[in-house]
């Protein structure tokens, strides 16, 4: 008996203590106002391929071999905390399963952390829009990029410009894809997006910046990148465009010359920018087509060849300047949609090294998803990359490399052209 009446004593009294904590907890939390509320989501999924890939043409080839890949799977836990009717505090922390498949250490051997996504905390007023720091993508990739809905990252489940996001058919957003080169998450960043401003019968805008801060300043140089970026929305039809630039920053020309293909480093008094429109339109028919064109801007620093005038050495700083086009098409019946899209890297302009025409690349995919409800879709896709000489465009969430592979240096061969046919399936939660 006495057992009892002490258990139910207990529970009397951590149920009344329970009440009175909530009771705080909602006094000092949510203030008098009911809608002020704490949210907190937790979401992400998992994206698994298997395929057949190889990647010839260059000096070293990737003969074609079978593999599991990882299409860019995430968890991600995200909240706001009510202040006021129309300020509240927002925070995201997300986490890159990427490579599940390898055990969470890429080709190059590199492992992910939990903050490796997009994490960051701020604030947002429907009134003056949302401010935040952390580790994020800039608005050239948030608000205009091309992997979801002209922003965002969201695993094939809405028809961005590239349609493909996500797998080894993507065709954009990396540094070595053939379009949309320029988009980045950026490190010790602050980010501004403002409210959609509605425009009397003619749709809405809304425009966003972002600031990445260069805390380490290698070799005495400031690298911080900044863009600014604005998107337009009327019916059917999205606007955006945007620009991104990274100072002291540009090619590597020695690596050019020694055969590691074409890449950016710090380089002190240059700098390389990025500049982008994209546009798509949804017709009646449930087509969806995009289309968008970017022109990179890449500053170099290379020896000054002697004059019989001046036989001392020095440097002669300049420009490369490549454009770049892409267009898709998705039709969507029923659940199904199939989905293709193609895009073009142009010649390198005032190239050092070769020919500019040696530094194209083209690109197409090609392939179906079926969505047996909104948490599960198998689908089949054929990417096929043609690279001009000099040029290494890779694929999209799964690269291959020909030399140095498990390596931080790996990297693909100049000329090596990847191809990859897979079948997926992606689950979501």
């Amino acid at each position: 008996m006495t057992y009892f009446t002490s258990r139910k004593t207990l529970l009397a009294a951590a149920a009344a203590v329970a009440g009175l904590s909530n009771a705080a907890h909602a006094d000092t939390t949510l203030g008098d106002l009911a809608n002020l509320k704490v949210d907190t989501t937790i979401y992400g999924f998992l994206n698994g391929q298997l395929e057949s890939v190889q990647a010839t043409g260059g000096a070293t080839p990737y003969n074609t071999r079978g593999r599991v890949s990882d299409g860019n799977s995430r968890l991600g836990f995200r909240g706001n905390i009510g202040v006021t009717d129309d300020l509240k505090g927002v925070w995201q922390l997300e986490a890159s399963l990427n490579n599940f498949d390898q055990g969470g250490v890429n080709t190059r051997g590199e492992s992910s952390s939990l903050s490796s996504r997009n994490s960051y905390v701020g604030l947002e007023s429907k009134r003056f829009g949302t401010f935040v720091v952390g580790n994020n993508d800039s608005v050239y990739r948030s608000l205009i990029g091309s992997g979801g809905e002209f922003g965002g990252n969201l695993g094939l489940t809405v028809h961005g410009m590239d349609v493909w996001n996500n797998t080894s058919a993507q065709m954009t957003g990396n540094a070595d894809s053939v379009f949309s080169r320029g988009e980045a998450r950026y490190k010790n960043s602050a980010h501004y997006l403002s409210p959609a401003f509605a425009i009397p019968s003619a749709g809405s805008i809304q425009v966003g910046a972002s600031y990445g801060f260069d805390e380490n300043q290698n070799s005495n140089t400031n690298r911080g990148r900044w863009s600014v970026a604005a998107r337009y929305d009327i019916g059917a039809l999205s606007v955006g465009i945007g620009y991104d630039r990274q100072n002291n920053t540009g090619v590597d020309t020695d690596a050019m010359t020694q055969g590691f293909g074409f890449r950016t480093g710090d380089v002190s008094g240059v700098n390389t920018s990025f500049a982008k429109v994209i546009a798509r339109y949804r017709f009646p028919t449930h087509t969806t087509v995009s289309v968008g064109f970017e022109q990179g801007k890449y500053g170099y620093e290379d020896e000054a060849i002697p004059t019989p005038s001046n036989f001392y050495p020095g440097v002669v700083r300049g420009s490369m300047k490549q454009n770049a086009a892409m267009v898709s098409v998705a039709q969507d019946i029923g659940r199904a949609s199939i989905m293709a899209s193609a895009g073009k890297l142009y010649d390198l302009k005032n190239t050092t090294f070769a020919n500019q025409s040696d530094f194209g690349a083209t690109q197409y995919s090609i392939g179906a998803l079926y969505n047996f409800n909104k948490y599960l879709a198998p689908y089949v896709y054929y990417t096929k990359i043609r690279n001009h000489a000099q040029q290494n465009v890779n694929l999209g969430q799964a690269p291959v490399y020909s030399n140095n592979i498990g390596k931080d240096n790996a990297f693909l061969a100049p000329g090596d052209s990847p191809r990859a046919f897979g079948i997926g399936l992606i689950a979501r939660f």
